[in-house]
Protein backbone atom coordinates (compact mmCIF):
# COMPACT_ATOMS: atom_id res chain seq x y z
CA UNK A 1 0.00 0.00 0.00
CA UNK A 2 2.51 2.87 1.03
CA UNK A 3 5.73 1.04 -0.85
CA UNK A 4 5.37 3.58 -3.60
CA UNK A 5 4.70 6.29 -1.50
CA UNK A 6 7.80 5.81 0.86
CA UNK A 7 10.64 6.05 -1.55
CA UNK A 8 14.24 4.89 -0.06
CA UNK A 9 11.76 3.83 3.63
CA UNK A 10 11.97 0.32 4.13
CA UNK A 11 8.64 -1.81 3.89
CA UNK A 12 8.20 -5.22 5.63
CA UNK A 13 10.26 -7.27 3.08
CA UNK A 14 13.23 -4.75 3.07
CA UNK A 15 13.76 -3.30 6.43
CA UNK A 16 16.83 -4.01 7.38
CA UNK A 17 17.59 -5.05 11.01
CA UNK A 18 19.87 -2.70 12.67
CA UNK A 19 22.24 -2.13 15.83
CA UNK A 20 21.09 0.27 18.09
CA UNK A 21 22.65 4.11 17.12
CA UNK A 22 24.76 5.72 19.51
CA UNK A 23 22.90 7.99 21.84
CA UNK A 24 19.49 6.27 20.58
CA UNK A 25 16.90 4.63 22.73
CA UNK A 26 14.82 1.67 21.42
CA UNK A 27 12.71 -1.15 21.61
CA UNK A 28 15.59 -4.11 21.04
CA UNK A 29 15.55 -4.34 24.77
CA UNK A 30 14.08 -7.92 25.55
CA UNK A 31 13.46 -6.86 28.89
CA UNK A 32 11.12 -3.95 27.91
CA UNK A 33 9.31 -5.76 24.68
CA UNK A 34 5.73 -5.11 26.31
CA UNK A 35 5.58 -8.90 26.15
CA UNK A 36 6.76 -12.06 27.24
CA UNK A 37 7.06 -15.63 25.14
CA UNK A 38 4.87 -18.37 26.90
CA UNK A 39 4.97 -22.21 26.11
CA UNK A 40 1.21 -21.69 24.05
CA UNK A 41 2.43 -18.03 22.87
CA UNK A 42 2.95 -14.85 24.29
CA UNK A 43 1.31 -13.22 27.48
CA UNK A 44 1.22 -9.07 27.31
CA UNK A 45 2.16 -6.83 30.02
CA UNK A 46 -0.84 -5.37 32.07
CA UNK A 47 -0.45 -1.61 30.01
CA UNK A 48 -0.72 -3.63 26.58
CA UNK A 49 -3.78 -5.34 27.87
CA UNK A 50 -5.74 -2.13 29.11
CA UNK A 51 -4.01 -0.43 25.56
CA UNK A 52 -5.61 -3.20 23.39
CA UNK A 53 -9.08 -3.18 25.61
CA UNK A 54 -9.82 0.54 24.65
CA UNK A 55 -8.99 0.16 21.12
CA UNK A 56 -11.85 0.60 19.06
CA UNK A 57 -13.68 -2.17 17.25
CA UNK A 58 -13.60 -2.52 13.79
CA UNK A 59 -10.45 -0.29 12.84
CA UNK A 60 -9.04 -0.92 8.99
CA UNK A 61 -5.47 1.02 9.08
CA UNK A 62 -3.87 0.44 12.52
CA UNK A 63 -0.61 2.32 12.84
CA UNK A 64 1.83 1.40 15.97
CA UNK A 65 4.69 4.29 16.41
CA UNK A 66 7.42 3.32 18.48
CA UNK A 67 7.08 -0.28 18.36
CA UNK A 68 10.18 -2.14 18.95
CA UNK A 69 9.56 -5.65 17.16
CA UNK A 70 6.30 -5.33 15.85
CA UNK A 71 5.01 -7.97 17.93
CA UNK A 72 2.35 -6.03 19.85
CA UNK A 73 1.73 -4.32 16.72
CA UNK A 74 0.62 -7.68 14.98
CA UNK A 75 -1.13 -8.52 18.17
CA UNK A 76 -2.83 -4.61 18.34
CA UNK A 77 -3.61 -4.91 14.38
CA UNK A 78 -5.29 -8.67 14.98
CA UNK A 79 -7.52 -7.47 18.11
CA UNK A 80 -8.77 -4.56 16.42
CA UNK A 81 -10.17 -6.64 13.34
CA UNK A 82 -7.60 -4.54 11.33
CA UNK A 83 -7.15 -5.53 7.77
CA UNK A 84 -3.81 -3.25 7.52
CA UNK A 85 -1.41 -3.18 10.71
CA UNK A 86 1.55 -1.00 9.84
CA UNK A 87 4.76 -1.03 12.82
CA UNK A 88 7.49 2.51 12.70
CA UNK A 89 10.74 2.33 14.60
CA UNK A 90 14.00 3.07 13.68
CA UNK A 91 14.97 -0.67 13.39
CA UNK A 92 13.37 -4.16 13.98
CA UNK A 93 15.46 -6.44 16.50
CA UNK A 94 14.39 -10.25 15.87
CA UNK A 95 11.30 -10.85 18.03
CA UNK A 96 11.46 -13.27 20.95
CA UNK A 97 8.40 -15.33 19.04
CA UNK A 98 6.31 -15.38 16.37
CA UNK A 99 4.35 -12.37 15.95
CA UNK A 100 0.38 -13.00 16.12
CA UNK A 101 -0.31 -12.10 12.86
CA UNK A 102 0.74 -9.83 9.53
CA UNK A 103 1.78 -6.31 10.24
CA UNK A 104 3.92 -4.14 7.37
CA UNK A 105 7.22 -2.77 9.05
CA UNK A 106 8.63 0.94 8.11
CA UNK A 107 11.61 2.31 9.38
CA UNK A 108 11.35 5.85 10.45
CA UNK A 109 12.39 8.22 12.98
CA UNK A 110 10.50 9.49 15.27
CA UNK A 111 8.68 12.52 16.16
CA UNK A 112 8.82 12.49 12.21
CA UNK A 113 7.80 13.30 9.66
CA UNK A 114 6.46 10.31 8.98
CA UNK A 115 6.40 8.76 5.63
CA UNK A 116 2.44 8.28 5.31
CA UNK A 117 -0.07 11.12 3.34
CA UNK A 118 -2.54 12.64 5.35
CA UNK A 119 -5.51 10.99 7.00
CA UNK A 120 -3.91 7.20 6.39
CA UNK A 121 -5.17 5.25 9.83
CA UNK A 122 -8.22 5.12 11.57
CA UNK A 123 -6.22 4.13 14.89
CA UNK A 124 -2.57 5.45 16.34
CA UNK A 125 -0.95 3.94 19.00
CA UNK A 126 2.02 4.90 20.73
CA UNK A 127 2.64 3.03 24.08
CA UNK A 128 4.99 4.27 26.19
CA UNK A 129 6.82 6.67 23.63
CA UNK A 130 6.38 9.99 24.03
CA UNK A 131 8.24 10.17 27.23
CA UNK A 132 11.54 9.33 24.80
CA UNK A 133 11.32 11.79 22.76
CA UNK A 134 13.12 15.91 22.75
CA UNK A 135 9.79 16.80 20.92
CA UNK A 136 6.68 15.80 22.25
CA UNK A 137 4.66 18.03 20.57
CA UNK A 138 5.94 17.86 16.81
CA UNK A 139 5.25 13.79 17.64
CA UNK A 140 1.83 14.82 18.66
CA UNK A 141 1.41 17.18 15.49
CA UNK A 142 2.52 14.44 13.37
CA UNK A 143 0.12 11.63 14.80
CA UNK A 144 -2.71 14.46 14.29
CA UNK A 145 -1.73 14.33 10.66
CA UNK A 146 -1.99 10.64 9.91
CA UNK A 147 -4.94 10.12 11.83
CA UNK A 148 -8.62 9.94 9.71
CA UNK A 149 -11.00 12.05 10.59
CA UNK A 150 -12.87 10.33 13.35
CA UNK A 151 -10.27 8.27 14.07
CA UNK A 152 -8.86 7.41 17.70
CA UNK A 153 -5.36 7.80 19.48
CA UNK A 154 -4.12 5.08 21.83
CA UNK A 155 -1.26 5.89 23.90
CA UNK A 156 0.54 5.26 27.42
CA UNK A 157 3.12 6.90 29.26
CA UNK A 158 4.35 6.56 32.69
CA UNK A 159 2.65 9.15 35.36
CA UNK A 160 4.75 11.82 36.58
CA UNK A 161 2.27 12.12 39.90
CA UNK A 162 1.74 8.29 40.54
CA UNK A 163 1.71 7.04 43.61
CA UNK A 164 4.99 5.15 43.52
CA UNK A 165 6.83 8.35 42.29
CA UNK A 166 5.34 10.54 45.03
CA UNK A 167 6.20 7.49 47.96
CA UNK A 168 9.73 7.28 46.53
CA UNK A 169 9.97 11.31 46.89
CA UNK A 170 8.88 11.16 50.23
CA UNK A 171 11.68 8.72 51.02
CA UNK A 172 14.32 9.79 49.33
CA UNK A 173 14.73 8.04 46.42
CA UNK A 174 14.91 8.61 42.51
CA UNK A 175 11.76 7.17 41.46
CA UNK A 176 11.27 4.38 38.74
CA UNK A 177 11.73 6.48 35.44
CA UNK A 178 12.31 9.85 36.51
CA UNK A 179 15.97 9.54 35.61
CA UNK A 180 19.04 12.41 36.25
CA UNK A 181 21.31 10.39 33.54
CA UNK A 182 20.96 9.07 30.39
CA UNK A 183 24.04 5.90 31.50
CA UNK A 184 22.63 5.72 34.97
CA UNK A 185 20.24 5.38 37.93
CA UNK A 186 21.80 7.52 40.25
CA UNK A 187 19.88 7.66 43.97
CA UNK A 188 17.61 4.98 43.14
CA UNK A 189 16.50 2.33 45.43
CA UNK A 190 16.82 -1.28 44.66
CA UNK A 191 15.34 -3.16 42.15
CA UNK A 192 15.84 -2.29 37.96
CA UNK A 193 18.89 -0.68 37.58
CA UNK A 194 19.11 0.34 33.83
CA UNK A 195 17.97 3.97 33.07
CA UNK A 196 15.09 3.97 30.69
CA UNK A 197 15.31 7.03 28.31
CA UNK A 198 12.84 9.02 29.66
CA UNK A 199 13.13 12.91 28.82
CA UNK A 200 9.51 14.42 29.18
CA UNK A 201 6.82 12.91 31.80
CA UNK A 202 3.23 14.15 32.27
CA UNK A 203 0.72 14.56 35.31
CA UNK A 204 -2.42 13.42 34.41
CA UNK A 205 -3.34 17.27 33.66
CA UNK A 206 -0.18 17.94 31.35
CA UNK A 207 -1.20 15.63 29.21
CA UNK A 208 -4.53 16.24 28.88
CA UNK A 209 -3.78 19.86 28.06
CA UNK A 210 -1.18 18.38 25.51
CA UNK A 211 -3.50 16.38 23.56
CA UNK A 212 -6.24 19.62 23.86
CA UNK A 213 -3.20 21.42 22.20
CA UNK A 214 -2.97 19.40 19.09
CA UNK A 215 -6.84 18.49 18.76
CA UNK A 216 -7.41 16.13 20.65
CA UNK A 217 -10.08 14.89 23.13
CA UNK A 218 -9.69 11.92 25.67
CA UNK A 219 -12.73 9.60 25.07
CA UNK A 220 -11.18 7.13 28.28
CA UNK A 221 -8.83 6.96 30.81
CA UNK A 222 -7.53 3.97 32.14
CA UNK A 223 -4.28 3.19 34.16
CA UNK A 224 -1.52 0.26 33.90
CA UNK A 225 0.49 -1.59 36.61
CA UNK A 226 4.86 -0.79 36.18
CA UNK A 227 5.17 -4.03 38.33
CA UNK A 228 4.67 -6.83 35.08
CA UNK A 229 7.54 -4.72 33.20
CA UNK A 230 9.58 -4.13 36.03
CA UNK A 231 9.34 -7.91 36.76
CA UNK A 232 9.82 -8.89 33.13
CA UNK A 233 13.17 -6.84 33.20
CA UNK A 234 14.51 -8.25 36.10
CA UNK A 235 13.97 -11.96 35.50
CA UNK A 236 15.29 -11.53 31.94
CA UNK A 237 18.80 -9.84 33.09
CA UNK A 238 19.10 -11.81 36.06
CA UNK A 239 18.06 -14.63 38.10
CA UNK A 240 15.83 -13.11 41.25
CA UNK A 241 17.30 -12.58 44.54
CA UNK A 242 15.75 -12.31 48.11
CA UNK A 243 15.50 -8.49 47.50
CA UNK A 244 13.72 -8.78 44.26
CA UNK A 245 10.99 -11.31 45.35
CA UNK A 246 10.59 -8.72 48.65
CA UNK A 247 9.91 -6.16 45.80
CA UNK A 248 7.96 -8.44 43.58
CA UNK A 249 5.80 -9.12 46.29
CA UNK A 250 5.03 -5.47 47.45
CA UNK A 251 4.17 -4.78 44.13
CA UNK A 252 1.52 -7.51 44.54
CA UNK A 253 0.31 -5.13 47.40
CA UNK A 254 0.73 -2.20 45.27
CA UNK A 255 -1.18 -3.47 42.28
CA UNK A 256 -4.42 -3.48 44.23
CA UNK A 257 -4.54 0.35 44.82
CA UNK A 258 -7.26 1.39 42.49
CA UNK A 259 -5.91 5.21 41.72
CA UNK A 260 -3.17 6.95 40.08
CA UNK A 261 -1.27 3.94 39.26
CA UNK A 262 2.16 3.68 37.28
CA UNK A 263 1.17 4.10 33.75
CA UNK A 264 -1.76 6.04 32.05
CA UNK A 265 -3.50 4.76 29.05
CA UNK A 266 -5.45 7.14 27.23
CA UNK A 267 -8.10 6.89 24.24
CA UNK A 268 -8.53 10.26 22.25
CA UNK A 269 -10.33 11.71 19.07
CA UNK A 270 -9.65 14.69 16.72
CA UNK A 271 -11.84 17.16 17.39
CA UNK A 272 -11.20 18.47 13.92
CA UNK A 273 -8.77 21.80 15.03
Amino acid sequence: MYAGQLGAEETATAVRERQQPAGEWWGADPRYRGYRPTPTGLKLDHRVRVAVDLLPPRARRVLDLGAGDAVVSAALAQASGAALGVSVDIGAPPPLCPRPGPVQLVTARLPGPLPFPNGAFDVVVALEVIEHLLDPDAFLDEITRVLAPGGAVVLSTPRLDSLLVVASLLLGVQPPGVECSPHHRYGAGPGEDRPSGHVHLFTRRAMTEALAAHGLRIDRYREGRFSSSWWQAVRSSRRPGARDWAMAAGFKVYDVVPFRKDVMVIRASRTGR
